[in-house]
C-alpha cells in the first residue's frame, strides 16, 4: 500500500493488519435479537475470512476484528459450551436457548447500509 492510501485510512486503521473497511459490510444479529435488549452483537463476513464485531445498539463505539482462525476459535469454543452462563442465573427461555432448544439464525441488521441480496452486484 502506497503511503498516499495509507494517509487515508482512519486512524484506528493505521498499524493494525485485521482491519477491514466496513463501509460497505453487510451485518448479521441473532433472530433472538430484540431492539429492547441492552446490547445487540452483529457480525460482518469478509471474502478473505476475517470477521467484524460490533455492538449493534451501539455501532459508532468500535469494532473488533477477527483472523478466520481467532473466529474459528471462538466459534469452536461456544460450541463447546465455553461461554456458558451457569443455569442458576438464566430464565427458563434462556436456558432452553443455551441449550439449543430454541431455533436461532442469522438476519439482516437494519442499520445495513447495503441489502444482502445487493452483495455481488454493483
Amino acid at each position: 500500500m502506497s503511503e498516499e492510501n495509507k494517509r487515508e485510512l482512519p486512524p484506528e486503521a493505521m498499524g493494525n493488519e485485521k482491519w477491514h473497511d466496513t463501509t460497505d459490510a453487510v451485518w448479521y444479529r441473532s433472530s433472538l435479537s430484540r431492539e429492547d435488549s441492552e446490547a445487540i452483537v452483529e457480525v460482518a463476513k469478509f471474502d478473505d475470512g476475517f470477521r467484524a464485531v460490533r455492538d449493534g445498539k451501539n455501532p459508532d463505539k468500535g469494532i473488533l476484528f477477527f483472523t478466520p482462525q481467532e473466529w474459528e476459535a471462538f466459534v469452536l469454543g461456544a460450541k463447546d459450551g465455553e461461554f456458558d452462563i451457569p443455569e442458576e442465573y438464566l430464565t427458563e427461555e434462556e436456558r432452553r436457548i443455551q441449550r439449543g432448544e430454541v431455533e436461532v439464525h442469522a438476519v439482516p441488521s437494519p442499520l445495513n447500509k447495503r441489502r444482502p441480496e445487493d452483495e455481488g452486484q454493483g
